[in-house]
């Protein structure tokens, strides 16, 4: 039985005592696994509305998600092993937390999210983030946009995280694997939760992978900070914590010695290409916005991305603490299990501090909950990968007449040719020099071009569909040839590549001579059309929020950039009380017939007849912006706006005129 435990997990105990502990961690690895495995059937089964169209089913969750559901999925989707081990090995390399640009700064560019792209795109009833070029543009444009996304989901994200996840597991259980075999055992996982589940399996198991990981990923730091004197310890080293550096001690891997030299993210990018960069993660990329896209109303998604915005204000408690903490660990020379901390790799500091810092009984759960990290981000860029091609290659130029069912398998077999590549890239990632720094490069190559036209589809009307080819085109050759360069930093080469993106975008509008010269009609503004699957009615309390989690960001980059433990520890409890305020807040909901609570009681099919009744009454409804702003367009409601008119569950009434208060159903 030793032999054979040893020879399928690499371990080799040498006694009994460590066999009942190799024991205790598989059993605790199995019970949390199997266990989010079954809880995320029965909610999937019995928990959740379903629909009855199947593709809206599988790429779409059936627009079902509540906030907190929407709010685990984002969190856990962004929180993989390319974060845990990549991000925590570059701010070690750093030798300071300049790296917290990308978690901290990320929660602004989700409140735009949840502000000004969340509300176009439920508004026109998408389910993917490329639909809105489709429809802001040209189905040329959309797919064009499409296919980007699809190639840096197959051969840059995937890989990267089953490259990551396998790298942990090696180094944190001393598997003696090779890393290709870890990586198909990871990837065989996740395949199966994306092609056979869809996105409402994907979406639930990452909220309850989420619960473990916040468990597991703030005992790490923890139990770490006990190593160096906690928190006055960390504050000791006040070089060690500044966000905005010009430059810093960075690590050699070569020479395993620190230097003065330019971090990965020095000050002056923030100002530039780093918030777009934020801003095409959060806001464009089908990965992260189809989860909103999914939620059973706007406000319930608006809650949901700004609940997950302000838990990403103290992500870098485990995504940089641990690399800040184990980079004193080794200035200090601290011993660590009777020895100093060996890094023989800048990446490899994530998985050697948790090794150190945690008890033997805990690596199970830890190896559980790090799985489903892994998984969360690889099953739901699968997933992502399969709906682009499903609704905007398979079923627009393949087979447009496919039934749904046909759309759904066809997409699923994509998803299982993405993860075999996946499989196949990952082990070549072993020679990269950062991983994190390697991902980030690879995401402002598919970016740039993307986030232009983006944000000039959002922001105007007039802009066609030729000027956002030009634009998509010029961003493209400049930014390629922007990679010869040596200097400036690669974000600030991509600001400006931006700029001249945008610049030609507005140029090839409004010069007359080269739209004649292509043979392109002048531009007319474009009316806004809307067709909402779900209630779209705004949250209220929307903009109060969003100026909370800014002021919460402003005030740790002050505490951090001035070493103030004092300040660090008042954000700590003003965080907590402004969380729990947040949890609290209803999320609205529009008033409901009492039919329509005789639906919430079982009895759908009276509510279905009077929901229906309801919506003849009320054709605004799905639309009551635009039926309060012009009162022909609310005679069309029904039509134009497709409202949720008879679908099961949904039985939602706008007021017109008088707004009612808002009203929170159990």
């Amino acid at each position: 039985q030793v032999s054979a435990l040893a020879l399928l997990t690499g371990l080799r105990p040498p006694s009994r005592a460590a066999m009942a502990m190799l024991a205790a961690q598989i059993t605790t690895f199995l019970v949390w696994t199997l266990g989010v495995a079954a809880v995320t059937y029965l909610i999937c089964m019995q928990g959740l509305r379903r629909s009855s169209n199947a593709a809206e089913e599988y790429f779409a969750g059936g627009n079902s998600l509540a906030w907190y559901v929407v709010a685990g999925s984002l969190m856990l989707t962004n929180l993989s092993t390319e974060q845990l081990v990549g991000l925590n090995g570059a701010i070690f390399k750093d030798g300071c937390l300049a790296g917290t640009a990308w978690e901290t700064f990320a929660a602004l560019a989700m409140c735009v999210t949840a502000a000004m792209f969340l509300p176009r795109f439920m508004r026109w009833g998408l389910t993917t983030t490329t639909g809105f070029l489709g429809k802001r543009f040209d189905l040329t444009t959309r797919t064009v946009v499409s296919s980007v996304f699809l190639i840096f989901y197959a051969v840059g994200l995937c890989p990267s995280v089953l490259y990551t996840g396998a790298l942990g597991m090696k180094n944190i259980f001393d598997l003696d694997v090779p890393l290709w075999a870890v990586s198909m055992v990871i990837g065989f996982i996740g395949a199966c939760y994306a092609v056979f589940g869809g996105l409402k399996a994907v979406a639930v198991s990452d909220c309850l992978n989420g619960i473990g990981l916040v468990v597991v990923g703030l005992w790490v730091p923890i139990a770490a900070l006990q190593k160096i004197g906690g928190l006055a310890g960390l504050f000791d080293e006040p070089t060690f914590l500044r966000p905005f550096v010009s430059q810093s001690e960075v690590f050699d891997d070569a020479t395993q010695q620190r230097s003065l030299a330019t971090p990965s993210v020095p000050w002056h990018v923030t100002l530039t290409g780093l918030m777009l960069q934020n801003l095409y993660y959060w806001s464009t990329n089908q990965l992260i916005v189809q989860r909103a896209l999914a939620s059973r109303s706007l406000a319930e998604g608006q809650k949901g991305v700004l609940f997950a915005a302000a838990m990403k204000a103290v992500g870098f408690t485990f995504l940089c603490l641990p690399g800040v903490i184990g980079a004193i660990i080794v200035k200090r020379g601290i011993l660590v299990n009777g020895a100093p901390l060996d890094i023989s790799k800048s990446d490899t500091i994530y998985p050697l501090l948790v090794k150190a810092v945690m008890p033997d009984w805990s690596l199970g759960f830890f190896a559980a909950v790090l799985l489903g990290s892994i998984l969360s981000t690889f099953n739901s860029a699968l997933q992502s990968a399969s709906t682009l091609f499903g609704l905007e290659i398979y079923k627009i130029y393949i087979a447009p007449g496919a039934s749904d069912k046909q759309v759904v398998r066809m997409a699923s077999w994509f998803g299982i040719v993405c993860a075999l590549i996946s499989m196949a890239i990952a082990p070549q990632l072993n020679n990269v020099a950062s991983i994190f720094d390697w991902l980030q490069r690879a995401k402002t190559m598919a970016s740039l071009p993307i986030i232009t036209v983006f944000l000039v589809g959002i922001l105007t009307v007039t802009p066609d569909a030729f000027a956002a080819k030009v634009g998509f085109v010029v961003g493209a050759i400049a930014y390629g040839g922007g990679q010869f360069l040596k200097e400036p930093h690669f974000l600030h080469v991509f600001f400006l590549c931006f700029l001249l993106s945008l610049a030609s975008m507005f140029f090839a509008t409004y010069c007359r001579p080269l739209r004649r010269l292509f043979r392109q009609e002048q531009p007319v503004a474009r009316e806004d059309e809307a067709a909402a699957k779900v209630d779209i009615v705004g949250w209220p309390v929307l903009y109060p929020v969003i100026i909370g989690i800014c002021s919460l960001v402003a005030m740790l980059t002050l505490s951090l950039q001035i070493a103030s433990r004092g300040l660090f520890v008042a954000f700590g409890f003003i965080w907590l009380v402004a969380t729990g305020a947040l949890m609290a807040l209803p999320s609205y909901r529009p008033a409901v017939s009492k039919a329509a609570q005789g639906a919430a009681d079982g009895d759908s099919m009276e509510a279905g007849v009077a929901g229906a009744s309801a919506a003849e009454e009320n054709p605004a409804c799905g639309g009551a912006e635009e039926g309060n702003a012009e009162e022909g367009d609310a005679e069309e409601g029904p039509a134009k706006d497709g409202a949720m008119i008879g679908r099961p569950g949904t039985l939602l009434e706008t007021p017109q005129s008088e707004p009612k208060e808002p009203k929170e159903s159990s």
